[in-house]
């Protein structure tokens, strides 16, 4: 038996990570397939930038919860004085992850599994005539797998329909900024204006890293509602009084209105509205689940961007930091909604946006670059992923109707008469919650959970055919 793990980042290594420390004998192979970036850092964790930090203090990040402090006694390794309330770097934390699956990787051997580790990058998946799957790479090649856990993470950057196309041709709208500024040349030795598409934690990060880079820059986000995250507390907060009861009323009646009703007035009335929004997050998966679909898609349209405020919130070091630039007058924020932006002069980034309370006021600006920021996207529905299409297309999974990944159960299973998993950001649709760390580890646990009955259903079949076998030749012998 054959088990395919693909994709490189933090869901890969938390699967990769249960599967091998804890499935002593397991009676599979174990192939990753971690893609050409080859690592288990993924995009979130490979910035080399120590400003660049974790949004999850740092108690929550180990790969074990049994053992919560893991991260943190790692990163005591190079930060001595780091305590368990800090925001560490994210350069730390992909540190950390190569480390501990190169760990599991090396044990193994001892534990009676085969592993491999493969840079390919798989594109298409299809049933094997034999059963199982054919799985085809970038270059063509195929192997086969039994059992395929797809933990790619957000889907490529798709560029707004109001860009130009001759804009992002001359390499001054940028889809993927992060891959941009890890290349080891650049192509602007100055800048003066650059736009940031988006007002959330990662353009934050973006600002952060261009006002570095070109002191002399000055950067604009902009967001439909020009906000900024809210800034963690400086200390951990304890979880809200009444959080038990705010729950138990909130599944009493699943209704958005009223929610938001019952939500509001427990931030007014707590002590820090930020340890209401903390202790809500583990029923989140289940609240969502019970909320019909058409409030699903009214909080998307009209109350997701203010829910990710609060919820997806700046360390305070960093909100520090913005203040500062905001004070330099290098960093602004706006707010507005993107009607075209097209060449100008030079290639230059030329924006139009309408502003004011009823967007009745067109502005038009131009930038020298343009970063989109714009959040995670997951829409299966209309994706250039290769492997995502084609699992799509060959109806071994179906896209999620708000365009939040994948349909999957409450396993993460894609289909009950496949042997197809996936994780994180593909499973938003069923949790909403389904892209931090102590998410992710849940989800892994589950499936390797499922990994292992599955593969002990098979062994105990096989030995149970070959006892079958067995006693028919032995009839044969003595007939």
């Amino acid at each position: 038996m054959k088990v395919a793990i693909i994709g490189g980042g933090a869901a890969a290594a938390f699967v990769i990570t249960e599967l091998l420390e804890h499935g002593v004998g397991m009676p599979a192979e174990l192939h990753w397939y971690s893609g050409r970036r080859g690592g288990s850092r993924g995009v979130a964790y490979a910035t080399p930038v120590d400003e660049h930090l974790l949004n999850v203090r740092a108690t929550a990040m180990g790969l074990n919860s049994p053992e919560p402090t893991e991260f943190l006694d790692f990163a005591r390794q190079q930060l001595p004085d780091a305590r368990g309330g800090d925001f560490l770097p994210r350069r730390l934390y992909g540190d950390y992850l190569e480390a501990r699956v190169s760990r599991a990787f090396e044990g193994a051997s001892f534990r009676g599994i085969r592993a491999s580790r493969l840079r390919s990058e798989i594109e298409h998946i299809a049933p094997a005539p034999e059963g199982g799957y054919v799985l085809t790479d970038a270059g063509g090649y195929p192997s086969h797998a039994d059992i395929v856990v797809v933990a790619t993470g957000a889907l490529p950057a798709r560029a707004l329909p109001q860009v130009d196309a001759a804009v992002i041709d001359a390499g001054r709208y940028v889809l993927d900024p992060w891959q941009w500024l890890s290349a080891n040349t650049l192509p602007f030795d100055r800048l003066r204006k650059v736009l940031v598409v988006g007002s959330g934690l990662s353009a934050v990060d973006l600002a952060l890293s261009v006002t570095e880079r070109w002191p002399q820059v000055h950067v604009t986000l902009l967001s439909r509602r020009g906000r900024l995250p809210a800034a963690h507390s400086r200390d951990a907060q304890l979880p809200a009084e009444g959080l038990a009861e705010l729950v138990e009323d909130l599944r009493e009646r699943p209704d958005l209105r009223r929610w938001t009703r019952l939500v509001r007035a427990a931030c007014d009335e707590a002590d820090d509205w930020r340890s209401v929004v903390d202790s809500l997050r583990h029923a989140t998966p289940q609240l969502w689940q019970a909320l019909p679909e058409d409030d699903r898609r009214r909080f998307l349209r009209h109350l997701r961007g203010i829910w990710e405020i609060g919820r997806h919130r700046m360390p305070p070091q960093v909100a520090r930091r913005v203040l500062e630039l905001q004070a330099d007058r290098r960093l602004e924020t706006r707010a507005g909604r993107v009607q075209a932006v097209r060449a100008g002069r030079h290639n230059r980034p030329v924006l139009s946006w309408t502003a004011g309370p009823q967007h009745e006021l067109t502005q038009v600006a131009s930038y020298d670059l343009v970063l989109q920021a714009i959040g995670l996207d997951t829409d299966a529905r209309a994706t250039s992923h290769a492997l995502v299409r084609s699992l799509v297309d060959r109806r071994l999974a179906r896209a999620d109707a708000q365009g939040l990944g994948l349909q999957v159960d409450a396993g993460g299973r894609l289909a009950p008469d496949q042997r197809l998993w996936t994780i994180g950001a593909l499973c938003r649709g069923r949790d909403w919650e389904s892209t931090a760390i102590p998410e992710i580890r849940q989800q892994a646990r589950a499936i390797a959970v499922q990994l292992f009955r599955e593969l002990a259903g098979d062994a105990a079949r096989e030995q149970q055919r070959a006892g079958e076998r067995r006693t028919a030749d032995a009839a044969d012998l003595h007939g």
